[in-house]
Formats: structure tokens, sequence, C-alpha cells
């Protein structure tokens, strides 16, 4: 949905008037001061869902009254063909479904079948299904909710809710590329209509509750987070495979998803106004899973829709520095206890480095006020006390998780392998969602210690104290978790650098050295590599104690991913959503 600024929540009247309103209940001021009916408020999710229809036809008229003559008359022309191929009763052969499109040639008076021609969403749906979704993973790696999709698809109507907004998703994703770029335009169609079901949707008793229902809003807050990724900032698809993919931590985010429509949103706007708006659908996520209550999250579907939930509101709190405790209790008290898996705990043990950023930001960003002593140890604590419980993580991962060195690019000159290997360092996972979640932890990791250096470079400790070595180990724990971040960009993007989701055969990527790289494991990598790695890129891209060299490969990293998936954003915009953190003693 394009964001249209800040909606306004005053009465209905004062919006007509253009003048504040101080939304006073049941009546405002300033209708009782000039003796006006107070027509009342919108609903909450009214100003959510807003109806762009006539926004769009407006548009659509502008660009046509720019459109020639010549391009007016053909298009009248081909719509009175068209009726006149619906007045003798043939139809007109856009309509014909794609299993039988036949084409009628005039000039030789008799019908000829030609190849099926599918339509475009229908062409990107199956795209995306065998890309992305039918992709085989690892089952303990599951917190996203694509691999819920097919099962909810194929028992739905073309038209139905979730349909349209699987429809309006894939060609978002399919148009990556330059020879499928229209398929953005069409994509937003599609989003609209979408959009204006999901309104009639949760507003109906029955509806509101199916499955299908929290699907579609968690792919069109999919939808939006590569929207707004490729046109202003970049997320999701981590979560949603997410990334992501929905998460992987540009704002993304009904949990790293806009929510009730747009999940939790990753980085999407100003700092002020994301908190603003992000802050609204993320009530409007947890209020959806509420709504729907335990008895409608007992099966396994069900409880893997409620995870993904859980787990782009947590990111979406990291990413706003927001209290995760104000909404934990109620997606806890609807999840199932008995579903957990070492992607679900990572999301569990980095909750509370939302609530230790909530708590440190305010103090270390007040400009007006240098914390006291006392309080810098408290976030030194708190900090530790967190780092601890993420950093338990990796002992609850299975063995098969642990990653392999490969030297299969050791063969490409020197020059070549520079631009796609940093320092000879190229390692190989189970699968690209094994690695996601990998770089999920380190990511985490990295948050955790950027918090100790600004907290120390406040204290100024003695070099050979307790906290002068603290110092130095976090510096090492950075340099670590940016070396394990850099080892996955050949596994995740090996050697691509062309536009769009598809696989080349002239594509190399790391393999053991016995077996060559399974198709599977190609198709996720081209499709959803990039999208996994941005988040992590940004956040290792922020350490300033790194080796010499290391960060503006990074930075080279993040410019092919963006020129892979043509998000449309400048390299210094991409990095700056996240504060440079402080690296006392390494000045």
């Amino acid at each position: 949905m394009v964001y249209g600024g800040k909606p306004s929540t005053g009465c209905k009247n004062c919006r007509r008037r253009k003048i504040k309103c101080d939304e006073q209940r049941p009546a405002c001021a300033q209708c009782t001061s000039t003796d006006r009916v107070c027509p009342g408020y919108a609903h909450l999710f009214d100003l959510v869902l807003r109806d762009q229809t006539e926004a769009v036809t407006q548009k659509a008229q502008r660009k046509r009254r720019r459109e020639p003559a010549s391009a007016r008359g053909a298009a009248t022309a081909a719509e009175q063909g068209k009726t006149a191929a619906q007045s003798s009763g043939q139809p007109p052969e856009g309509n014909l479904p794609p299993s039988s499109a036949i084409a009628t040639t005039a000039t030789s008076g008799f019908s000829l079948p030609r190849s099926f021609q599918e339509p475009p969403e229908q062409r990107a749906v199956n795209a995306f299904i065998t890309n992305y979704v039918l992709i085989p993973r690892h089952p303990y790696s599951r917190r996203g909710y694509l691999d819920c999709l097919l099962p909810l698809y194929q028992n739905t109507r073309h038209d139905s809710l979730l349909s349209l907004a699987t429809a309006a998703m894939a060609l978002a994703i399919e148009g990556g590329s330059p020879s499928t770029e229209h398929y953005r335009q069409l994509s937003r169609s599609y989003f609209g209509k979408a959009l204006l079901k999901t309104s009639k949707a949760i507003r109906d008793p029955i509806e509101s509750v199916k499955d299908e229902t929290l699907m579609a809003v968690l792919l069109l807050s999919f939808y939006e987070s590569t929207r707004r990724e490729s046109t202003k900032s970049m997320y999701a698809l981590q979560n949603a495979e997410p990334i992501f993919p929905l998460s992987h931590s540009p704002l993304s985010y009904l949990g790293r998803i806009s929510t009730f429509i747009l999940t939790v949103s990753k980085r999407v706007l100003a700092t002020s106004e994301a908190t603003q708006i992000s802050g609204v659908h993320d009530t409007g996520a947890v209020a959806l899973v509420k709504h729907r209550g335990k008895e409608n999250g007992k099966s396994e579907l069900s409880a893997r829709l409620l995870l993904a939930v859980q787990t782009q509101v947590v990111d979406h709190c990291i990413q706003t520095a927001s209290p995760f405790a104000k909404t934990s209790a109620d997606l806890d008290s609807l999840r199932p206890t008995t579903f957990d898996n070492a992607a679900s705990r990572l999301t569990s043990l980095s909750a509370r480095l939302s609530d230790l950023m909530a708590f440190a930001n305010p103090l270390l960003r007040n400009f007006k006020e240098f914390p006291s002593h006392d309080q810098l140890m408290g976030i030194l604590d708190f900090a530790t006390s967190v780092e601890a419980q993420v950093s338990s993580w990796p002992s609850f991962v299975p063995a098969d998780w642990a990653w392999r060195p490969s030297h299969s690019f050791d063969s490409l000159p020197s020059h070549e392998r520079k631009l796609y290997v940093y320092n000879r360092r190229v390692d190989i996972y189970h699968d690209i969602w094994v690695a996601n979640i990998w770089n999920s932890y380190r990511s985490a990791m990295l948050m955790i210690q950027y918090l100790i250096l600004q907290t120390l470079a406040f204290l100024n400790p003695d070099p050979i104290s307790p906290l002068g070595h603290r110092i130095v180990t976090a510096i090492l724990k950075v340099q670590e978790m940016c070396d394990d971040i850099c080892g996955t960009v050949p596994f995740n993007l090996g050697t691509k650098t062309y536009g769009g989701a598809s696989d080349k055969a002239e594509t190399k990527y790391p393999d053991d050295g016995i077996h060559k790289p399974s198709s599977d494991y190609r198709k996720s990598a081209a499709g959803l590599g990039g999208w996994f790695l941005m988040e992590p890129l940004k956040t290792a891209a922020k350490a300033i104690c790194l080796r010499e060299g290391q960060q503006d490969w990074i930075l080279r990293q993040i410019e092919r991913i963006q020129r892979i998936y043509t998000i449309r954003k400048p390299i210094e915009a991409a990095v700056a959503d996240m504060p440079s953190p402080s690296c006392p003693g390494g000045r």
C-alpha cells in the first residue's frame, strides 16, 4: 500500500475542515464549541486499511491524458474489437482460460491451436510456488509461513482473498528482473483488490478466524516489505522466508511484517514515523491472533502461523527498540508449548534483546543528560545477561546444522575470487534457511556487542582493568560474527550478478568437493539468497573495528544485492537505519 502520510484519527468534521481535533469522546471540543453534531471517529482498522480506489483511478486517468492520441485510438479500436467478439458469441482471447487458449486466424478462415499462454499472474504464482514454497528444507528451520501456503492455497477459489494476496506477492517478486518489470504494476492492482477483501474479512466473524485470512495478511505484509525495500528502504523475506525475505530485518513486519494487512513493517520510513505506524500495525496483528483464540490455533499449521507472527513481532520490537514484554504474554498464552524447534528457540531467546534496547537506547542517546555511572553499569549487567542467553543458542541446534568449509572457489582467478569471497572464507550449510537462521543469531550477537561497546565508551575504563578487557572481548566477538556472516555470502549468492530470482547455469555455487550443488539449493539461493543476506550485511557494515578493507567488501556485496533485486536505494541509505556503534580503544 502506498504510504500517504500518518492517517488522521480526528473526527470526520475536523478532518473535512482540516483543523486539529482534540479527539475527546463522545464529542470533540471543536464540534461542541460550534454547535455541530460530532459524527465520531473512524475505526482503527479503517485507518490502517485505507481504500485507495479513488487515488488509483485518478492516477490512471492522468496517465491516459498524457498518452498521445494515436495510442488512445489504438486502445479504443482494441476495445471495439473485443465488444464485437462478445456480441458474436465468441469470448475475447484475453478472457480465455489458460487450458483452452485458442487463437483464431481471420486470414486463413479456420482456427489453429497455439501454445498455451498463461496469464502473467498465473505464471508468476507458479514460479513463486516452485522456487520458494516447494523447496525442501530442514524441519527444525521452520519459523516463517511460506511452507503453510500450499495446503491453504490449493483449496481456495481464484478470486478469494488468499489467491489475490498470493498473486500480488508473486508478481512483485517475479518483477525483479528487467524483462518482467511490468509485473510490478500488475501486482499493485492485485494488492488493492486483496486489501479491500481483507478489510471485509477481518470484520466477518467466520472469515476472521480462518487460517486463510491470517495467511493472506502475512502475504500482504510480505508484499509491502518487498515493495518498500525496492523503492524506499529494504525485508523481509527473512521471516517470510522471512524475507525475508520478509526479515530478515528491514521493518518487516503481523509479526517482521506489517500487522493487520501490513504486519510489522521493517525500516520503511523515518524512524519516528515508522515507530508510530508499525506500532498500530503491531497492535492489529496481535489483536487478530487474540481474536482467533486458542481454539483456532490447535492444528500444526495454525501453530506455525502463530509462530510466524511472534517471530515478526520480536523482529519489529528489536528494530524499533520497543519492549517485547507488552505482547509476549498474549502470544505465549495462545501458542502450543509442544511446538518448538531450533528456529523458534532463537526467537524466544532474542526477545529479550528488544527489552535491552528499549532500556539502553534512551540513556545512551540522550544528548541533553549524560547517563550516570549506575545507569551505565545497569545497562552493562543487562547486556551481559542477554548475551549469555543468546550465546547459549548454538548448543541447541541439530548436529547437521554445523557449517563446513569449501574450497571450490579456490580455482577462480584471484581478482575474480575477491569479488565474491572475503579472506578465502567459503562456508556451506544444510540449506539456505539454516544459513539464514545462523545469520539471525549473529546479527543479534552483533547488536548486543554494539550496545556493550557504546556503554564502555561512556565508562572509559582503564585498558588493564576488567572492563578494559571486556572491550577487547567485545571487539573480538564483533570480528568473529562479521567473519561468519561474510562466509555465508558465497553460499547465498554464488557468483550471481544478473537481475531477477531465476537460476542460470553459468552461476557458480560452492560445493563440498564430492557432490555438486543440488537444483533445489540453487533455486533457493537464486531466489532468496540476497534477501536473506541483506539485513545481516547491513548490521555487519556498522562495525568500525573490522580488518582493513572488510567493511568496503561488505558494502560492495550490499550493492550487488541491490542490483540483483533492483532495489532502488543508495548504499548510504541502506546502512543508515541503525546507528553506528562506538568502538573504544579502536580509534
